[in-house]
């Protein structure tokens, strides 16, 4: 039988599923702030996992392909545990944004670093960013392995993809690829550079601690799709029958792209953005990917892949000023 599950005042027996909130600060006049966590723990012994999503305001699929999963889910036929925190970071969710706007504007430079994303393991007496990280922390410590879920921010739109931690972690790192290819995405981001390996991002820091972890992008920021929703929540219940928390067959996809790198494209005209390529698209070096044109109609930029690629982020805004990524490709 699976063991109690504990944390700062709460206690799941085995076979009982549990909905609850942990709260972590105060807002001006005093009212308290809490987020969400679900705790279920199974009747069968069996490995623990954290699931996270919602730590960006504007991530609502990843909320809802969480919901959607765990529905389906028989506390009574778990092996082992799950504990959820299906919004990490309610603040930024209350301004349907990515970081928590009116708490960030009050005091830019106080509130630096805002993005909690990057702040783990936190600190307890920190900024607000990094008393969140450091909350989900003492969460996270207390499972087997961690899967964090985003989409991009608004105005873009990733394939599903899993993307991991740099291999030289070490053996902990190995076990979230694994994981990784256990999704089912098709997907597979398998880089050593870039703000997916940083220190301090959740996945990273997890994984650096004895918790495999990884990152999992799907779809759009600020949208709700039910293509999306039921994707990912696929995914995840591939996952629990992958580390055999529950039963069942893992879909796998016809074929997985395991990248190596990102390589991502940005406007130095401004104007209206044209997208010549579907996403998931494998496109060859010279191959027309999207074009810029001006408010009177005039082509004033055309992006090629520079190499073979897959196109695998589509920037979905309608217009792009100087500087704003216009495409994304993962290189094999």
């Amino acid at each position: 039988m699976s063991a109690v599950f504990e944390f700062e005042g709460l206690s799941v027996p085995p076979g009982a599923m549990q909905r609850t909130r942990v709260p972590f600060m105060q807002l001006a006049d005093g009212t308290a702030v809490s987020m969400p966590v679900m705790v279920m723990n199974g009747a069968r012994p069996g490995p623990r996992l954290y699931i996270g999503a919602g730590i960006h305001g504007d991530e609502v699929n990843s909320i809802a392909l969480v919901a959607r999963a765990l529905q389906q889910v028989d506390v009574q036929q778990l092996a082992g545990s799950i504990v959820c925190v299906p919004v990490q970071h309610p603040p930024s969710l209350y301004s349907d944004h990515r970081l928590p706007l009116a708490q960030f504007l009050k005091s830019p430079l106080d509130q630096a670093p805002a993005d909690a994303w990057t702040c783990f393991p936190g600190q307890a007496d920190g900024n607000l960013a990094q008393v969140v990280a450091a909350t989900l922390f003492r969460m996270i410590r207390k499972c087997d392995f961690a899967l964090d879920i985003h989409t991009p921010t608004r105005g873009g739109r990733y394939v599903p993809i899993a993307i991991l931690p740099h291999a030289g972690i070490g053996p902990a790192a190995q076990v979230a690829e694994e994981m990784g290819r256990a999704l089912g995405t098709g997907w597979v981001m398998r880089g050593d550079r870039g703000m997916y390996v940083s220190d301090g991002i959740l996945c990273v820091e997890a994984t650096k601690a004895g918790i495999p972890a990884l990152t999992f992008e799907i779809g759009e920021g600020g949208r709700l799709e039910e293509g999306s929703v039921a994707t990912g929540a696929a995914c995840v219940l591939n996952l629990l029958r992958h580390f055999k928390m529950i039963d069942g067959t893992i879909e796998v996809p016809a074929v997985t792209h395991v990248m190596r790198d990102f390589l991502g494209l940005r406007a130095s005209r401004g104007g209206l953005l044209i997208t010549e390529v579907k996403l998931g698209q494998a496109v060859k070096q010279g191959d027309l990917l999207c074009r810029v044109i001006d408010i009177f109609g005039d082509e004033v930029e055309r992006f090629v892949a520079p190499v073979d690629g897959l196109f695998v982020r589509a920037t979905t805004l309608s217009t792009v000023t100087t500087g704003e990524r216009v495409a994304t490709l993962g290189l094999l």
